[in-house]
């Protein structure tokens, strides 16, 4: 039996959402009297209403907008059908569009599929096992030569990286010094930490997954995922780049339709399930984005996780790229997402039944896209009748 959760943290009261106590809303296209089926193929529409939608408030979510929002696509999908799908800007169904950091998740997926097939053995393994040439895995004297894959994918490996988002960051971002060439720098820089003892915001830790799923499998993660994860739902046009040594960039660079992404999420809602088949393993996805801890956690294996916590507004004192929140907001404990920069998001919401794909152009901040975030999603669940 799963611990019960608590009603406040830090002191201060969880909201009803978070607290599971909202009233309960229907799950799966049966209990809503619909047709259960898989968009393989391609996704099916259907009215709002039969959905369990207002359809005035859930318009008014989708046209959800702020000073700092340029919305270019929105796809709503409950109990498997799409409610809406929206475009702005000139934007539209055709267009791929950049994943920005939403590519971290993906590469997440994978490393749970190379795991449950057995071909990497654990989220334990240390990296200088597949980047033999750079870290010496004899030598104790250097951190770098206990960095596992779960410091790199938990954002904790102790390399010097210097990344931060919000509208008014200072200095270097390493992202960009380090573009021409992302795996490279990264391993080359010192360790300034113990791996696992800090978690500092670095898209340079993800990137390293590329030498691993490359390494256990023999392809490129992209030629991996093209056979494990993108074929068998549906998605086979996804592009994701790759560097000048043609590792695909796990850490982003990840193009798709604004409906390959809505199948990504959708993959997850239903427990790594797709048309009979495990995709992904379910014991993965539990692991990967729900909390252990649930006052604290807020992102873990390269997911956006426990949304009261991890939307919750912060000081504006804060000085570091997250800090604990000054209250929560009020969105289910079991809400996950994918994010990237300017306002990329996968939303997944399990006790609603929901997924929400919005993808976007916003202006900098990474508090503009988070106070964006959590209003465009309670607005969606406040639209749930």
């Amino acid at each position: 039996m799963a611990p019960a959760r608590p009603t406040e943290c830090a002191g201060k009261p969880l909201p009803e959402r978070a607290l599971g106590s909202a009233p309960p809303w229907m799950i799966g296209p049966e209990a809503a009297g619909l047709e259960p089926y898989w968009p393989t193929a391609g996704w099916r529409m259907m009215e709002p209403a039969m959905l369990g939608f207002d359809p005035a408030k859930l318009a008014e979510a989708v046209d959800y907008d702020t000073p700092n929002a340029t919305t270019q696509a929105v796809m709503v999908i409950r109990h498997g059908y799409v409610a809406v799908e929206k475009y702005f800007g000139g934007f539209n169904a055709s267009m791929r569009h950049e994943s920005y950091s939403m590519a971290k998740s993906f590469s997440s997926a994978l490393v749970g599929i190379a795991i449950e097939a057995k071909l990497i053995p654990s989220v334990d393994e240390k990296l200088c096992k597949y980047y033999p040439m750079q870290w010496d895995c004899s030598d104790s004297s250097d951190p770098r030569s206990r960095i596992t894959i779960s410091h790199a994918m938990n954002i904790s490996t102790g390399l010097r990286w210097s990344e931060d988002w919000r509208s008014n960051a200072t200095g270097t971002n390493d992202v960009f010094l380090a573009s021409v060439d992302m795996v490279g720098t990264v391993l080359a820089r010192e360790a300034v930490d113990e791996p696992g003892t800090k978690m500092r915001y670095s898209t340079g830790d993800p990137s390293l997954l590329t030498g691993v799923i490359q390494g256990a499998t023999g392809k490129t993660a992209l030629a991996y995922a093209q056979e494990v994860l993108f074929g068998p739902i549906g998605a086979m046009g996804i592009r994701w780049n790759s560097d000048g040594s043609n590792r695909t960039t796990t850490y982003a660079g990840l193009q798709a339709t604004t409906a390959e992404y809505a199948k990504f999420g959708f993959l997850f809602l239903n427990n790594g399930k797709w048309d009979g088949k495990q995709i992904v393993p379910e014991s993965w996805i539990a692991f990967t984005t729900q909390p252990v801890d649930p006052c604290v956690d807020w992102y873990r294996y390269l997911w956006h996780q426990n949304s009261p916590v991890r939307l919750g507004p912060q000081d504006p004192a804060c000085d570091s790229f997250y800090c604990a929140p000054a209250s929560f907001t009020n969105l289910p404990h079991d809400a996950f997402f994918a994010e990237g920069i300017n306002g990329q998001f996968i939303f997944i919401v399990p006790s609603a039944d929901l997924v929400v794909v919005r993808l976007a152009n916003d202006g900098a901040g990474s508090e503009n896209w988070d106070a964006f975030a959590r209003e465009f999603l309670n607005k969606m669940l406040d639209a749930i009748k």
